[in-house]
């Protein structure tokens, strides 16, 4: 080959070599085609985000948003050929789109969110050179923060980047800096992380001195920390949960682990002593202090409340008030207060409410604002959001004053744009919120006081974060009764229509192995009169299908099978798919803690929801993102058998008889039946779809 280019006329007269023309052939080849497969994943990324982003319209400013960002400001990048790092911006932006689309559809983050990306994607730009990342990351939320960490991944600039989302995220989730903290990149920063660990999950820095992990045990002994050195003297045995809270106590030599133990015999007492810990902490004037142990404690405080209180009151529910809550005649207004803020999930609404008015009660000498300022509003966030769940946010305005309400509540507003928070803590936040902004929205003291706190928010609102934008300006349209949740008849009506598919109706419900499980099972079996279900048995499974009237299907997994609830599920739900029927109803039984097996199973088809365990109002979010218009039963409070079975029966009996379910009707019919006390009690924490305030207002204005 060598002989012939040195003898071929063309290359004689050039004077090129073969070899090197050929290298340079080659690499002009290569490059064309790199270059064109480059701009087309560039061009389908983008295609691919923007479609994305207008399946549901936001409104118009968003849109030109959208159109000017990927259609001027990234082609005006390309056009300036910018290089990061040696990467083509072309390959970022790529990176960027695809990050986007990825977190989009892991439901990580909102559509309304992505303008915000996009600004912070070019300050980056602008100013990574200009000024340290972690100064100019602070500005930029945890949600928006992880996506431009997968943009510029793998460069010196991602690295920087990684390194400060890394720390973000570990004090978002503890948990992270058990695993994270022996990376060289966190080595700065370990003595702050390692103080964080001890504060939000002692557990997990507890079993590290337990292993003798090398790391830990040798940053545990050169802290100065109070608080690590407090959480590190504890043992993990028996009475480990209890002498927690009172580690900085035993480290100041306040009160011995000995003592603690002997207090633990008279719950009232150990009680009464744990409630002084907690409100001596949280007023105390050093920030270290007020903040130790605050997530750890605030959860013993839900497991005591229910060991020493709520679980005989509820046992008692059937007995004389002055028998049932005998157990709290001694106690005074900062216990009541901390079985209010703890007990929610699991008090009977007949509960809550005798414990409130027994709390405003034992407040009323000194008043409930001297209560509140004594105790520095500790937990206060959480007190309003119990409130709200049982209508009494207007009674505590009443008890508490507008001035000091509005004042509190604007510094709930202010936290809804902390950095910290994920989208989907600030979308459960905001349904909060607006279910306590409609119930005092007639105080116009509390109005106009909030509406300018709104206002102040609003202009220092981040450019582009269209989310907080948007629930800024829903809140303001509720205090103005501008927005009407009244009437919605998405969810006023659940129409037979929205139920079939292929002429068939299909509901599936969910039953797990234990004995709350098989005892939901055989009472809902039973309920299905053979005069009007075929009952047909598949082994792990069984259906019921109507014999007459609309097509309908009942599947039920059997609980306590050979396979296990799980497998049983799976099985019941492949074959509904193999036959050709697409389900369209989900019935959760059985407790919270087995409601994240369900949700896994929901898919998008749902139209109706029933989330009968304790607190399923608390999952409604995750149903509401797989469909926005679905309808939803859930509880705030205690689900039972005595309420689900004849609430069911009549949904499916209507379904049956081809009548939409109006659900005011349903409510009114089940209002009439239940005559019981226990039951009365049980049913008025139920909530139909037509009553979610909350639901309603991210609808309409986080646009789902």
């Amino acid at each position: 080959m060598q002989y012939k280019a040195r003898h071929n006329p063309f290359f004689y007269k050039t004077g090129i070599a073969l070899p090197l023309l050929m290298t340079c052939f080659l690499h002009l080849a290569f490059s064309s085609t790199a270059y064109t497969q480059e701009n087309s994943s560039y061009i389908y990324a983008r295609t691919k985000l923007v479609s994305t982003l207008k399946k549901r319209f936001v409104d118009k400013a968003y849109s030109e948003s959208i159109d000017r960002f990927y259609f001027t400001s990234c082609d005006s990048l390309i056009k300036k050929d910018i290089i990061i790092d040696n990467r083509p911006i072309r390959v970022i932006l790529t990176r960027l789109f695809d990050a986007c689309e990825n977190k989009i559809n892991s439901r990580l983050i909102t559509l309304l969110r992505i303008p915000s990306v996009n600004s912070y994607f070019l300050l980056t730009i602008k100013n990574y050179k200009k000024q340290p990342i972690n100064k100019l990351y602070r500005e930029i939320g945890i949600t928006q923060s992880s996506i431009l960490e997968s943009a510029f991944d793998g460069i010196t600039l991602g690295d920087s980047i990684t390194t400060f989302v890394g720390i973000r995220e570990m004090l978002n989730t503890p948990y992270y800096i058990s695993t994270r903290l022996y990376q060289s990149r966190y080595a700065p920063y370990k003595d702050t992380l390692l103080y964080y660990l001890a504060n939000a999950a002692p557990d997990i820095l507890i079993k590290k001195l337990a292993d003798h992990d090398s790391l830990f045990t040798a940053l545990v002994k050169k802290s100065n920390n109070i608080t690590v050195r407090a959480v590190s003297q504890i043992s993990k045995d028996m009475y480990y949960d209890k002498v927690l809270p009172f580690s900085l106590a035993i480290l100041e030599n306040r009160i011995t682990a000995e003592e603690i133990k002997k207090l633990t015999s008279v719950p009232q007492d150990y009680y009464r002593a744990f409630i002084n810990e907690v409100t001596g902490l949280r007023t105390s004037a050093e920030s270290e202090r007020r903040l130790f142990l605050e997530q750890p404690i605030a959860d013993l405080n839900k497991t005591l409340a229910n060991q020493y209180y709520i679980s005989e009151i509820n046992m008692l529910h059937e007995s004389p008030d002055k028998l049932r809550f005998q157990v709290l005649n001694t106690c005074k207004a900062r216990e009541l207060y901390f079985l209010l803020t703890g007990g929610s999930g699991e008090l009977y609404t007949s509960s809550f409410l005798y414990l409130y008015k027994k709390f405003i009660e034992e407040t009323g000498n000194e008043g409930l604002e001297k209560f509140f300022t004594d105790i520095d509003y500790y937990q206060f966030d959480q007190f309003i959001s119990n409130l709200s769940g049982y209508g009494l946010v207007d009674n505590l305005v009443h008890h508490l004053g507008e001035e000091n309400m509005a004042r509190l509540l604007g510094k709930y507003l202010t936290s809804l744009s902390s950095k910290q928070l994920t989208d989907n803590e600030i979308i459960l936040n905001a349904m909060t919120m607006s279910d306590v902004l409609y119930s005092i929205s007639h105080h116009l003291i509390v109005r106009d006081i909030l509406l300018s706190q709104l206002a102040n928010l609003e202009n220092v609102n981040p450019s582009n974060d269209v989310l907080l934008e948007r629930m800024y300006h829903g809140f303001r349209g509720i205090l103005l009764d501008k927005n009407e949740f009244k009437r919605d008849s998405i969810y006023d009506v659940l129409t037979i229509k929205r139920l079939q598919k292929n002429n068939n109706i299909v509901q599936v419900c969910f039953f797990y192995d234990d004995e709350d499980g098989c005892n939901s099972f055989n009472k809902s079996v039973a309920i299905y009169d053979p005069v009007n279900w075929d009952k047909n048995d598949m082994g792990n499974y069984i259906f019921f299908h109507a014999r007459s009237g609309n097509k309908m299907r009942v599947y039920m997994n059997k609980p306590m099978t050979i396979p296990g609830c799980d497998s049983s599920q799976d099985e019941m739900l492949r074959s509904i798919e193999r036959d050709g029927y697409e389900a369209t109803s989900f019935i959760h039984r059985g407790h919270s803690y087995h409601l994240y097996q369900s949700l896994k199973k929901i898919t998008t088809s749902a139209q109706f929801v029933f989330l009968g365990s304790c607190g399923g109002y608390n999952e409604v979010l995750k149903i509401f993102q797989l469909n926005p218009d679905v309808n939803i039963i859930a509880t705030r409070n205690i689900g039972s058998v005595l309420v689900n079975d004849p609430l069911l029966y009549i949904i499916n009996m209507d379904i049956v008889n081809n009548k939409d379910i109006v659900w005011d009707d349903v409510w009114q019919e089940l209002n009439a039946r239940f005559q019981s006390k226990l039951t009365r009690d049980l049913f008025s924490s139920y909530i139909p779809p037509n009553k979610y305030i909350a639901v309603k207002f991210i609808q309409k204005v986080f646009n789902f």
